[in-house]
Formats: C-alpha cells, sequence, structure tokens
C-alpha cells in the first residue's frame, strides 16, 4: 500500500523542519522531498500537518489479562492509536500480576496482530506484594524490558536493593512510583489550602518527597540507575536534580495531567481528577513544567488508569483513583500547556526519553525507515465525548471540553491506522 502525506513539517527535539511530502511504500519511508508526485498513493494533508515519531508510554494500564471490564487489547490499540502512541510498556499490576515468564510472554502475544509494540514490565516481587523477589532473570530473557511493581510503590528498603543490584547486571531499568504509603494512607487529593477548605484528609508532598530521597540513596549505593516515576512536586524535582550533579544515574517521569492541573479545581469535586499521584499545588507544577524544559524530567507519561463506572461514578470520598487519558494526553498538553512547553520538547518528552529510559532504539523518518509515525495537525480541533474516545472506561477529565490537536494516521510494524477522513 501507498500513502502520501503531504505538505507536513518534521518534528524532532532539535528542530521543526520546512514543509515536505513524505511517501510511504509497504510502511517503509520511500521518497521525502518538497514535492512529491503519486497518482497511485493515498493522500493524506491537512492544513497544518505535522509528523513525528510515534509516541511511547511507560506504565500504561492495559487491562489484559484479568481486568477487561476496564481496558482490554482491542481497545486500548484504538486508544492508544486515537492518542499518536506506537509503543506501550505497561505495568504488572493485572490480574495475574506480570511477575514470570509466562504472564510476560501472554501480555506480548495479545498485540502480534496489532499496530502497537507493546513491551511488558515484569513486576519486581511476586504479586507486587513487597515481599519476596520475583523472577527478574527469568522475565528478562522472555521480553520484560524493566521492572517495577507498578503502583504498588515498593517499600521494602532491602528489596528495592536486590533489585537494583540485579537489574545493573542486565542493564534493565528498575521504575519507582516513590509514595511512602505510611503518609498518604486515608488521604483524598493534594495536601494543601484546597484539602482544609473541603474537609478532606490529604496527601502531603511528603509522602513523595521522602521516598523519592531514600530511592535514589538506594540507587547510589547499588551504582545502578533508576526511573522515578510520575514525580509530582517541587520538592521530588530539587532531588533529581541534586542527585545528578556528578553523572545521570536518576531519571523521572511526570504524568501529563500533573503538568495542567491543581488542586484549586478540586474544588467541585470533580472525581475525574482524583488521581496518583494527585495534582498538586501552583508551585509543584511550575516547578514540573520548568523540570520538564530543562531536561530535569526525561519523559512525560499518561498515567493511564481506566476506571469502570461502578466504582468511578461514586461521591467523591469512595470514587477510586485514576483517569483514562490515552486518547487526549498529546491533544490535553497541545491545548493547555503549548505556551510554556514547545512543540518540540513535548514530542521529545511524549517520543523520545520514555525510548532511551527503556534502551529502545530511536527510530529515525530517513529513506529506507520502517515507518514509525505520528501523523497530526496541532491546529485543528475536536470535542471531547464518550464517543470519541476508545478507552472502555469513560473516566476522562476532558468530556464535553474542545481540544487542540487531531491525530490524522499512526504508522507502526508497516501497518497503518487511519483515525479521520482524509
Amino acid at each position: 500500500m501507498r500513502y502520501l502525506i503531504k505538505n507536513a513539517k518534521i518534528v524532532t527535539p532539535e528542530k521543526v523542519s520546512q514543509r515536505k511530502d513524505i511517501l510511504i511504500v509497504n510502511g517503509v519511508i520511500q521518497q521525502i522531498a518538497r514535492n512529491i508526485e503519486d497518482t497511485k498513493a493515498l493522500v493524506i494533508s491537512s492544513k497544518n500537518l505535522h509528523v513525528a515519531i510515534g509516541f511511547c508510554d511507560v506504565g500504561t494500564f492495559v487491562g489484559e489479562p484479568g481486568l477487561e471490564e476496564r481496558e482490554s487489547s482491542d481497545s486500548i490499540s484504538h486508544s492508544a492509536a486515537k492518542g499518536g502512541y506506537t509503543v506501550l510498556a505497561p505495568f504488572p499490576n493485572l490480574q495475574p500480576v506480570i511477575d514470570n515468564k509466562s504472564s510476560v510472554r501472554f501480555v506480548r502475544e495479545c498485540y502480534v496482530d496489532s499496530h502497537l509494540e507493546v513491551y511488558p514490565i515484569g513486576a519486581v516481587s511476586k504479586g507486587s506484594k513487597g515481599q519476596d523477589i520475583a523472577e527478574i532473570l527469568d522475565m528478562h530473557e522472555h521480553g520484560a524490558i524493566a521492572f517495577s511493581d507498578g503502583n504498588q510503590s515498593i517499600q521494602n528498603t532491602g528489596l528495592l536493593l536486590r533489585a537494583l543490584q540485579y537489574a545493573k547486571k542486565i542493564n534493565t531499568p528498575i521504575i519507582q512510583c516513590s509514595e511512602e504509603q505510611a503518609l498518604s494512607k486515608d488521604t483524598y487529593m493534594h495536601e494543601g489550602a484546597t484539602s482544609t477548605s473541603l474537609g478532606l484528609a490529604g496527601m502531603p508532598s511528603d509522602a513523595e518527597a521522602i521516598m523519592v530521597k531514600r530511592d535514589i540513596d538506594l540507587a547510589k549505593y547499588a551504582e545502578a540507575d533508576i526511573c522515578l516515576h510520575n514525580i509530582s512536586c517541587k520538592d521530588s524535582v530539587q532531588s533529581v536534580k541534586d542527585a545528578n550533579k556528578k553523572g545521570k544515574f536518576v531519571y523521572a517521569s511526570v504524568p501529563a495531567m500533573n503538568l495542567i492541573h491543581i488542586d484549586e479545581e478540586l474544588h467541585d469535586f470533580d472525581t475525574n481528577l482524583k488521581v496518583i499521584p494527585p495534582v498538586r499545588g501552583r508551585k509543584d507544577r511550575k516547578a514540573l513544567v520548568k523540570a520538564v524544559n530543562t531536561d530535569r524530567i526525561d519523559f512525560i507519561a499518561s498515567n493511564h488508569q481506566p476506571v469502570d463506572l461502578e466504582h468511578k461514578d461514586l461521591e467523591f470520598l469512595r470514587s477510586s483513583f485514576g483517569a483514562s487519558t490515552l486518547d487526549t494526553v498529546f491533544s490535553s498538553l497541545l491545548t493547555f500547556v503549548a505556551e510554556e512547553i514547545s512543540l518540540s520538547k513535548l514530542v521529545e518528552k511524549l517520543s523520545y526519553g520514555s525510548r532511551k529510559v527503556l534502551g529502545l532504539a530511536i527510530p529515525k523518518i530517513e529513506v529506507g525507515e520502517v515507518a514509525d509515525l505520528v501523523v497530526f495537525d496541532p491546529s485543528s480541533s475536536w470535542e471531547v465525548t464518550t464517543s470519541s474516545i476508545f478507552s472502555k472506561s469513560k473516566n476522562n477529565p476532558y468530556i464535553g471540553k474542545t481540544l487542540n490537536g487531531i491525530v490524522h494516521a499512526v504508522f507502526q510494524k508497516k501497518k497503518v491506522v487511519h483515525l479521520t477522513k482524509i
């Protein structure tokens, strides 16, 4: 099949190019030039078309196996395409937990026929219970790209140290969601003036910041790299900055929603803004945005946590944490932070940074390369409705809102997914 992307700007971390045409034949980039004519090709065009390498997400909740009522391999594939993603590295918190070679293989096999490349993250501990170390070397041999207990923060210091030592031997990252659970237990939002005014128990920034410092110290002691996933507060950013002064060994990510929202927006008890980590204060958001721009933060994560209606559509105190965001991450960032973070920087943090942390090859937009592309128009807008997003769960904070940025097509694995009429 032949596809001709017309008059598009190529976006890389370094620059946004002049407009060019890109001819793709059977999934391979055949020509890049100022003006290409090909009567046999299907044309992809828009008023302000842009092309970048496909986005790569870390820690995505994929639902299957065991939690298909919230998400399935089919729904996550469509949701990812809608959002411009070609690579996912899902967390192990499924049923059963991805803590052995068989479960690693199962997850990979679910996406053989999908446009997605899916690289499972194996559990650090058996069942992600934080007690006994899982079969890290065995899982690595069968395709686990990294190790983490996912949204279950590892509290056991000895367990995390052993995991870091194993991971160092096989040059594979440990990904930790840093949270001191004794400080965050039975809390509902960020601790601050807003939580006080609403009469809600708040999660202090120290619940994250204290654990971030411990995790950095452990990685330093083990002489191993660590990725601190979904950091959300100013103190965590400072700790990452201080740790890397003499050499990079601490990597960090931030959830897209924490670059956009602050705790003051919870005055109306919007349960779709009830997430972990919580959206925090104005100073925290400002520090996170600056950290993205100065590369203290390596990538932006979707923090995609779909929740079924039964557990989300409840009063705020009883509603489960999580937001279904994969469809809308890119569009929401273009809409709300485009004046603070450039398009090139957003592409870098959605496409390049996560691949580097995972040790994946970086695709190239060059003649002869297999196309791993997202084709989008940042100037076009679309209304987010329950029918316009593909996630099974509809706990998306942007439903009813108009967002900038339409993904027109995604190319991956010599396949193409068209999401809009051409």
